[in-house]
């Protein structure tokens, strides 16, 4: 099981969590809880480290008082105990002391920078005073719990901010430390996102990473199923927040997951399903609050879906036709590296080329914007221009027939790019300010 940050967010939601994990523990021989940090402490985390850059002290010991704040406030909501509050707080202020020490010795650099490998350091914290807390209350609620630090099986490359998990390593961890805590009968909690490489660095998994951990373990230990816990009652055919009349899933397959989670939905983190699909091990994506049984995630392809998600991206313009595209693409991926993948949209005609990429929500919130800034410069002079975008994919277009021009044309708001993917599957690539509109009616037209 994996509970994200929105599930960690405060005393009431730990309190669900618990409650859960004490219930389920009765139906499963087995159980393992993957953890995510409260929802915005890792941002928070990543502004102190950029204050430093900035020697900004006052900036960044003040977001750390914020943090401690906030997890003290939960600590004293949930537990009576004074001797158990107090361990808490105690553990709680020696992780901050790490980020304190790290932010302090970034800003006492003459340069304004921070390397990805301080940052990652920084950022484990959240993880790990979310996990501290839980098996403290499920301990209070007399539940055998053993908490593993996730640094101690997750061993990844050196790839700092978004690692690479390195498969033998991670399971050979995993029948040496975790497997025993199984075999005694106890819930295993360990930190998401959180990794190491093996020389003991610490790193990160990249955005919505504890969903990628959980399926890391539960590929490892061969579970027979991932349960993610999330504050939507499952996979949605649009945003719920932009489209309500959006509506669940009830049954997908894991292509049609990967797809929607590389074009935006972000219930799950895009590489998630990947660990699962050599033993076909099933997930579902369920609400803690609700009595919908979710979305199930299965191998086995199902009838085709219908869904309409948006992602940040970027569209490249040119009125070159000739350019050497192999080249540029070169350049691009050189320059931005994973921040922008694609082209998922490519046009070429005799009066210039059309370039649309998208930026992983993993990147985080800024991605798109540093992405453009840093293309904008190289492009410097260039007979090029960079505009930021929202890519929107729908799929189940194909039911339109030829009609899809004219689906387009009922939006009402102007296409800047389209493309076909596979199958039923349509791209188009809107101003930010026009996708909730498009959205919409997409949704519409595609049920």
């Amino acid at each position: 099981m994996k509970f994200g940050g929105s599930l960690t967010a405060d005393a009431r939601a730990i309190r669900r969590l618990a409650q859960i994990v004490v219930a389920e523990s009765l139906a499963w021989r087995h159980m393992a809880v993957v953890v995510s940090a409260m929802s915005g402490t890792t941002d928070q985390l990543a502004r102190a480290v950029n204050l430093a850059a900035d020697h900004d002290a006052l900036g960044y010991r003040q977001i750390v008082a914020v943090v401690r704040a906030k997890h003290s406030a939960v600590i004293d909501q949930l537990f009576e105990s004074l001797p158990i509050r107090v361990d808490l707080l105690r553990r709680l202020d020696r992780w901050l002391y790490e980020v304190l020490s790290i932010c302090d010795t970034v800003a006492a650099r003459r340069e304004s920078n921070a390397t990805p490998r301080e940052r990652d350091a920084a950022l484990v914290v959240g993880e790990r005073l979310v996990a501290e807390i839980v098996v403290a209350l499920l301990h209070a609620d007399h539940q055998p719990t053993a908490l593993i630090d996730s640094t101690a099986w997750l061993i990844t490359d050196d790839h700092f901010q978004n690692a690479n998990p390195l498969t033998e390593a991670i399971e050979e961890r995993i029948e040496r430390v975790i497997r025993p805590a199984l075999t005694a009968k106890l819930v295993v909690v360990t930190p998401g996102f959180v990794g190491t490489t093996p020389r003991g660095e610490p790193t990160t998994l990249g955005r919505g990473g504890s969903d990628y951990s959980a399926t890391l373990l539960a590929a490892a230990l061969n579970a027979s199923e991932v349960w993610m816990w999330s504050g939507v009652d499952g996979i949605m055919s649009a945003d719920p927040s932009l489209v309500p009349d959006a509506h669940v899933i009830d049954t997908l397959c894991y292509a049609d997951i990967r797809e929607l989670s590389y074009f935006g939905v972000r219930v799950l983190h895009p590489r998630a399903v990947e660990p699962l699909l050599p033993a076909g091990i099933p997930m579902r994506v369920r609400n803690p609050w609700s009595e919908h049984a979710g979305s199930l995630i299965r191998a086995q392809p199902g009838l085709p879906i219908h869904a309409v998600t948006a992602i940040d991206g970027l569209l490249l313009t040119t009125g070159q036709a000739d350019i050497d595209l192999q080249e540029f693409l070169g350049q691009m991926a050189h320059l931005v590296g994973q921040s922008a993948l694609g082209p998922v949209i490519l046009a070429q005609s005799q009066t210039g080329s059309t370039l649309t990429f998208v930026v992983p929500t993993s990147e985080g919130p800024d991605a798109a914007l540093l992405a453009a800034n840093k293309i904008s410069a190289h492009l410097s002079g260039a007979l090029w221009s960079v505009q930021m975008v929202k890519v929107i994919a729908a799929l189940g277009m194909g039911t339109l027939g030829g009609n899809v021009p004219q689906a387009i044309a009922l939006t009402e708001a102007p296409i800047l790019a389209y493309g076909f993917g596979s199958g039923d599957r349509r791209i188009f690539a809107v101003a930010p300010e026009d996708a909730p509109f498009v959205i919409r009616q997409l949704h519409r037209l595609i049920l």
